[in-house]
């Protein structure tokens, strides 16, 4: 799906150097957002098309788009994967009787593309599940447990001790769609990604492609986040 035209995407980067050269970059998309607002761009699809190019902020989009091609969006068509639906590393190993003390939880203190309650508890979201709220493509996302709603970010805190096989009977339990196949070792995995992150941290998630002699392989990632200040 084509968002911004050559045409367009010339008009946007005039449009905004114009506005840099008088007021300067605040490092925000408030020019981008001023000139797609003028000519009937849809914003969310704009930020997508923009960031998948390295545009974060407007000096961004004039450093870093290309101006010899039409700005497109690639439709995506992610299959379930009923047998691994959390893409957990194949070669992940699981630790009989362990008990873990973390786990994530949604703040209030990041409100970009959180839709979750202040305080939720967080589970990434299974491999090709569609958010019920809108996050960039750029990013995955954690649904929280109550209202299964996303957010691109989870906090650190402390939980009662708690062993793989008993967490996910508890998640399971919750009935709620993203989480029905929830398992031990799905559970395992999320904690062994939490337990070595210090309580209060941020930490995001997404999929990464791996490519090996047995052909491409996507796995899921929990990982600690860097916010530019």
């Amino acid at each position: 799906m084509t968002i911004l035209t050559e045409n367009q995407v010339a008009e946007l980067c005039v449009f905004i150097e114009n506005r840099i050269e008088k007021i300067g970059c605040d490092h925000s998309l408030k020019y981008t957002f001023e000139w797609a607002e003028k000519n009937g761009i849809d914003k969310s699809d704009l930020i997508d098309v923009l960031e998948s190019n390295g545009g974060f902020c407007d000096c961004e989009v004039t450093f870093n788009l290309p101006e010899d091609c039409d700005l497109e969006l690639e439709s995506e068509n992610k299959e379930i994967d009923f047998k691994n639906p959390f893409k957990i590393p194949l070669n992940f190993q699981q630790t009989e009787n362990k008990v873990y003390t973390k786990a994530l939880f949604s703040s209030s203190e990041y409100g970009h593309n959180n839709y979750t309650k202040n305080g939720e508890l967080l589970i990434p979201a299974p491999f090709g599940f569609k958010p019920k709220k809108r996050v960039r493509k750029s990013m995955h996302f954690f649904n929280g447990t109550e209202l299964e709603l996303p957010t691109e970010i989870g906090i650190v805190k402390e939980i009662e001790p708690i062993n793989g096989k008993e967490f996910a009977k508890k998640i399971r339990d919750l009935k709620l769609d993203s989480f029905s196949r929830f398992s031990e070792r799905d559970a395992e995995y999320y904690f062994s990604r939490i337990e070595k992150i210090d309580i209060g941290k941020p930490m995001g998630t997404h999929f990464i492609e791996r490519t090996g002699i047995g052909g491409t392989k996507i796995e899921l990632k929990v990982h600690k986040v860097i916010f530019r200040k």
